[in-house]
């Protein structure tokens, strides 16, 4: 129930307006009255009103100067004025305190029911905005730790933000950070997260995640001031506030507890999990967090050469020199031409040779070590294609190379992927080498390789062979290990990443120049046999010349 009460100076209006409505029906009730502005300030005090009506004109006290008092003391409470046709100067003076509405004596009751009504909708419609912005607040601190992380975000990624608006923010999301002091940013990778997470339950996955963060936040706080985030699945981004004794100093030891700590819990939930930690450079103040995160970026990517599971510093690329790319693609022709003697060890040297050269460019990064990687695969993906020896199990492991690959995170681990690839592609080369392929095969590749731009079938093959449809299928499968029409569709993708390489024509005209009257079927089946679409695969190898 509102409680009201009523200030009136004539104890026949108060007693009627007590009773001249029923106070009942709008859920309010009359908790007291008083004869002055003297005793109504006693009256408010003690019960609280949520309505006040009071007589303007009254002695001791006015009403004026009594609803002037109660607004500071009371300021939700709503207040209205009652006077006689005799009172228009104090009338005057009671509207400008705020007051929600007037009545004149004597007091209409249709007047006054219209009053109460429009106090009533006032009320309810101040409720309704508390218990909104009530609703709000709840929301708000609830999302504070995910607003806590979107500052951090923006802190390494924006840097450079404006101090006072950083400081404001610092305050209201209750911060125990300084803007002023040395920061420095840390990144802890989870090593092959896409393998690793994979295999995982998202249960298992957001357990890992949450006790990675708790053990990093506790190391944090026991040593120095900083915050811990997910900055994206497998990268935890650690943000130091550097204590003013011991400066730089506080991070290898900081470091240290960080990897064994994380690694013996690793280790207990998952052998195959392992970490890397980029340090990134000691910055001025906090706004600078972005410089520093960027060195512990590229620390980190650093791993693809010197390998994983370590602590590697933003200054470990000192001594790095630049990217020599004519002497790398002049390795990749080399190696393109040693293939074809399918003598392993030689291959295996001009590999050691080519990685021997990125191990030590400093301008050169993981995705460009991957598409050198992706170019060496490319041209022994064209050498098997043009000797008939992309087939069977090899096939297989082809597509397995091409698929591990790209999950393969240090050059180290790169090389001995591509040696593995490549041994068993010289043992097929040397077989194919002591093992002659019959002339009728060799009569069906080189129809295929002249006729792969028709509407080619496996009678056009036999009849220009002089033998049944049915034998040279069992005959070709036994000799290649694959069906002519696999060989067909293989020549026509092979000349397709022909012209996709070196061409500008469009995909509707490589697919006529290559045997295929619907562009939608070439692109699926050149998805299918590269894994990706042709314009991909344009733009691709345009990148990597």
């Amino acid at each position: 129930m509102y409680k009201l009460i009523i200030v009136d100076d004539e104890y026949s209006t108060r007693n009627g307006l007590k009773l001249c409505i029923n106070w009942f029906e709008y859920g309010i009730e009359v908790a007291g009255e008083a004869e002055n502005g003297i005793k109504g300030m006693e009256l408010a005090g003690r019960i609280q009103p949520d309505i006040v009506l009071t007589d303007v004109k009254m002695p001791g006290m006015d009403g004026i100067e009594m609803v002037n008092r109660l607004k500071d003391q009371h300021p939700d409470t709503k207040f209205v004025f009652i006077s006689g046709y005799d009172d228009i100067e104090y009338l005057k003076s009671a509207m400008k305190m705020d007051a929600v509405d007037y009545i004149l004596k004597p007091v209409n009751l249709e007047e006054l029911n219209a009053v109460i009504e429009k106090i009533m909708a006032m009320t309810k419609r101040e409720e309704n905005r508390k218990d909104m912005l009530q609703q709000m607040n709840a929301r708000l601190n609830q999302s504070i730790p995910l607003l806590r992380e979107k500052f951090f975000i923006q802190l390494i990624r924006d840097g450079h933000a404006d101090r006072i608006s950083m400081e404001k923010r610092i305050d209201f999301l209750e911060l125990k950070l300084s803007y002023d002091a040395p920061y420095c940013a840390l990144i802890i990778r989870i090593n092959n997260p896409r393998t690793v997470f994979a295999t995982m339950t998202e249960q298992n996955t957001q357990l890992i995640s949450f006790a990675i963060q708790n053990i990093c936040q506790e190391i944090v706080d026991a040593r120095v001031s900083g915050s811990v985030f997910e900055h994206q699945r497998g990268e935890y981004v650690l943000l130091v506030a550097l204590p003013e004794a011991e400066g730089e100093d506080i991070i290898f030891p900081l470091v240290s507890e960080l990897m064994g700590s994380l690694n013996g819990f690793l280790s207990r939930m998952a052998e195959a999990i392992s970490l890397t930690i980029g340090v990134g450079g000691t910055v001025e103040h906090m706004g600078l967090l972005a410089d520093s995160y960027k060195m512990a970026a590229e620390a980190i990517e650093r791993k693809l050469f010197l390998g994983k599971n370590q602590v590697i510093t933003f200054d470990v690329m000192a001594a790095q020199k630049d990217v020599d790319y004519r002497l790398i693609n002049e390795r990749i022709t080399v190696f393109a031409s040693v293939l074809k003697t399918g003598d392993v060890g030689e291959v295996s040297l001009q590999l050691d040779k080519l990685f021997a050269e990125l191990s030590t460019s400093a301008g050169i990064g993981f995705v460009d070590c991957q598409r050198i990687c992706l170019q060496l695969l490319l041209v022994t993906s064209q050498f098997l294609s043009e000797f008939g020896m992309r087939m069977g199990d090899l096939g297989e492991r082809e597509s397995e190379a091409w698929s591990q690959l790209m999950k393969l995170e240090t050059i180290d681990d790169m090389c001995l992927h591509l040696k593995d690839y490549l041994t068993a592609v010289c043992e097929r080369i040397g077989s194919r080498q002591e093992k002659p392929i019959p002339e009728v095969i060799m009569a069906i590749m080189r129809i295929i390789h002249e006729r792969y731009s028709e509407n080619l079938t496996i009678a056009d093959i036999a009849s220009q062979v002089y033998l049944a449809k049915t034998y040279i299928c069992l005959l070709f499968k036994q000799e290649t290990g694959e069906t002519i029409n696999e060989f067909i569709t293989r020549v026509r993708m092979e000349k397709a990443k022909e012209r996709l390489t070196v061409s500008d024509q469009k995909l509707a005209e490589i697919c006529s120049s290559i045997g295929y009257a619907e562009p939608s079927y070439f692109t699926k089946q050149f998805r299918k046999y590269t894994g990706m679409n042709p314009s991909d695969y344009r733009d691709l190898h345009r990148r990597m010349n």
